[in-house]
């Protein structure tokens, strides 16, 4: 079987690549929506509902492995094929996400929070570059998160719960260890402000090496993994 025949079979689950994230997200801001027009109040209300639709990415790259790489081995999917079947409907998936993000964004900015003042997809700073620079950020950070799930769980395919484990409590312990020295040494504020000096889409673009280093290891993980 072929990558079209891996994005086939992708293609078939549309709960989960399509219905369920939309389903709760637009869920989500109904809710906030309503509270919106509950609260009287003239000011605008930002809240961080939006924020779902990205914990989603990630929590789908760990189940897609979960769920779908046992299954294509055994329908004797060659492993190349799977991995790059699933980095095409990843891109693609994730480009719809952030085509209907940059689009929800403009008419909530238009509608003045679409009449109730709720500030739900529309952000100062996030939003604040061209509709292609927007739509760039969020796709970046999309398939980003994304692969950091697909890594998460390939590396638990790859050395079982125990290596998983291990490396977690390293990755923790090192990001300790960093946090500590930047808070003796007093730099938080440094370095906030040197984010500060660059757009949401400059960051973003630092994402691009990072996300294609998840994809390499998760490729050879993926490779030498036992069904």
């Amino acid at each position: 079987m072929n990558i079209q025949g891996v994005l086939k079979m992708y293609s078939r689950d549309k709960w989960a690549w399509f219905l369920i994230p939309n389903i709760i997200l637009f869920s989500v801001f109904l809710l906030n929506f309503i509270v919106s027009l509950i609260i009287s109040s003239d000011e605008k209300i930002y809240t961080g509902g939006v924020s779902y639709i990205f914990f989603y990415m990630l929590v789908m790259g760990i189940m897609v492995v979960v769920q779908t790489f046992p299954y294509a081995i055994g329908m004797s999917i060659r492993r190349t094929d799977y991995f790059l079947g699933t980095v095409v409907m990843a891109v693609a998936v994730n480009i719809l996400f952030g085509i209907m993000l940059v689009v929800l964004s403009v008419i909530e900015n238009a509608t003045n929070g679409w009449g109730g003042r709720v500030h739900f997809f529309h952000f100062p700073y996030l939003n604040d570059g061209s509709l292609l620079e927007q739509l760039t950020m969020y796709v970046i950070l999309l398939i980003n998160l994304f692969f950091i799930g697909i890594l998460i769980s390939s590396t638990a395919r790859r050395f079982g719960a125990k290596g998983l484990i291990i490396v977690i409590i390293s990755v923790l312990l090192i990001s300790s260890v960093v946090a500590l020295f930047v808070t003796y040494y007093g730099i938080w504020l440094d370095i906030f402000q040197w984010f500060a000096s660059y757009t949401a889409v400059q960051i973003a673009y630092w994402l691009i090496l990072p996300t294609l280093l998840y994809m390499l290891l998760s490729f050879v993980l993926l490779r030498r993994a036992t069904v």
